[in-house]
């Protein structure tokens, strides 16, 4: 191919536009700033990478003038459909830009992915090399075809799927380019600040994308580069609290000690919140959680996924309803608060089975006034996943275009073709009492003793009498109030 003359390199982060309120709702771009940073390890790449958050920005064509290269990173489902839109524009506007895809979805789904029009390259896993190496040979106008992890299409149309790149060595990645965007466009971010010590987990989840993508291989920096990261984060942007957003942040229970020690050390005063897997903190001693409280740990996220037994060995979870109850009281006993997920209308999965999870979700909340639900999520298929072939056997029926894969249902509409009309509305209205309590509580959390905690539960005390009788009593018929709450917190936050 011969090399390209435009010099500028979009990267986008596709979504739908968001309002703010009551603190920051959005997250970091950190897929896209992690690959400017490692470009810009290149001085040739210096002052030449924008970033577009679309969560923020309303795509112009003027975003796309000069661009030689423009790169979208999409997960399943509506990050597609608006990552669709960026290319069709970037295409207006330079119909030579070579057009990347990365991400979740296109790594799942590459040889579908690359039939599309307006994709150029599919960068497979991980993105900082590959794409770097796609970066050098588009401006060098050297071939693209057989790059270690990339995806094309060649002159006749067939696909060419380069060599397997290996993972990379997660200690020498640069810092994201938190640079690259105007962190007051986040509103509220420092409460809530996106920071990556890990990739992977090596469970065996039949739901999770990561059983495909990182092929079950956990790979993390070392505890003295996590803490002088955070360290400069903290003075560099004045946080208030780091969201750790690694699939497992514990898997390694001495490098979690050394990270949290050093953070007493530098006398980090902020909080962290991070995830963790029920058997996991099991194996850590009173004196390992008083280490992780000490430092600033205020919130744990658990996947618990299921109340019954049944369902958790169907999904290869290796968990039991057990370790539920007791890895959260552990946690909440140390003064963090644990927070469960959990999921529903699995293939297969029974009314009866179902109900064990509400039943949970109850014992839970008498077991220790800290622990917290986030929410009962519906099931959604991921491509590649034993649980989303399961399904295709039971009848899902699943896109066959890219297009298709943009309109995908990745939100909280129970429509699996298993579940019986009692069934979702059950589900659904579950979901929305249970997100309700996890947004109160969160509040609570962010705001302590401020007054305007009092006012807001003054203000939704029906809500919250509505909640605990239906809960209780088990009616989630009609339910106008949970379906006029669900309505309200879409429209003025655009989710759930």
């Amino acid at each position: 191919m011969s090399a390209q003359t435009n010099n500028r390199i979009v990267l986008v982060f596709p979504g739908p536009y968001r309002m703010q309120m009551g603190g920051a709702l959005l997250h970091l771009p950190l897929a896209v700033l992690s690959l400017a940073a490692w470009l810009r390890r290149d001085e040739t790449y210096n002052n030449k990478i924008r970033i577009i958050d679309m969560h923020i920005h309303t795509l112009e064509k003027t975003d796309f003038e000069g661009a030689g290269i423009v790169g979208i990173s999409a997960m399943t489902g509506q990050q597609v459909h608006y990552g669709l839109q960026a290319a069709s524009i970037a295409r207006q506007v330079n119909p030579d830009a070579v057009i990347v895809w990365g991400g979740v979805h296109p790594t799942l789904l590459p040889e579908q992915t690359i039939m599309h029009e307006l994709v150029d390259l599919v960068v497979i896993g991980e993105g900082e090399e590959t794409f770097k190496e796609v970066v050098d040979a588009v401006f060098e106008g050297k071939e693209l075809a057989n790059i270690p992890g990339t995806c094309v299409k060649d002159p006749e149309g067939n696909v060419v799927i380069g060599p397997r790149r290996a993972f990379i060595n997660m200690n020498t990645l640069p810092l994201p380019a938190y640079d690259l965007v105007d962190i007051k466009d986040y509103r509220g971010i420092e409460h809530q600040f996106d920071y990556q010590s890990s990739r992977g987990c090596p469970f065996r989840c039949g739901f999770c994308y990561n059983t495909v993508f990182c092929g079950r291989k956990w790979r993390a920096k070392i505890a003295e580069k996590v803490v002088e990261e955070l360290k400069y984060l903290y003075d560099r942007y004045n946080v208030k609290n780091f969201a750790v957003n690694d699939d497992e942040f514990f898997i390694d229970i001495k490098r979690t000690e050394a990270i949290f020690n050093g953070i007493t050390d530098k006398s980090l005063k902020c909080g962290i919140t991070a995830s963790c897997r029920l058997d996991i903190v099991q194996k850590f001693s009173a004196s390992s959680l008083s280490v992780l409280k000490k430092a600033g740990m205020m919130q744990i996220f658990f996947g618990a996924e299921s109340g019954s037994d049944e369902i958790l060995k169907q999904i290869q979870k290796d968990i039991t309803s057990e370790d539920i109850i007791t890895g959260a009281l552990k946690v909440a006993e140390s003064g963090i608060r644990p927070i469960l997920s959990f999921m529903s209308g699995f293939p297969g999965e029974t009314f009866e089975q179902f109900e064990k999870t509400l039943d949970i979700i109850q014992k839970l909340e008498v077991t220790h006034p800290l622990i917290t639900v986030n929410g009962i999520f519906p099931f959604n298929a991921y491509p590649g996943t034993e649980l989303y072939l399961k399904s295709k056997e039971m009848g899902l029926k699943t896109p066959e275009k890219l297009d298709e894969w943009g309109l995908w249902n990745f939100q909280y509409k129970p429509d699996n073709p298993w579940l019986d009309k009692k069934m979702k509305k059950w589900m659904q209205i579950c979901f929305y009492i249970v997100r309700f309590r996890y947004y109160l509580a969160r509040y609570e959390d962010r705001h302590k003793n401020d007054f305007s905690v009092y006012i807001l539960k003054l203000l939704v005390l029906p809500l919250s009498i509505s909640a605990k009788i239906r809960w209780s009593k088990r009616w989630f018929g009609c339910a106008w109030e949970w379906r006029l709450f669900a309505f309200l917190a879409r429209k003025n936050f655009g989710y759930l």
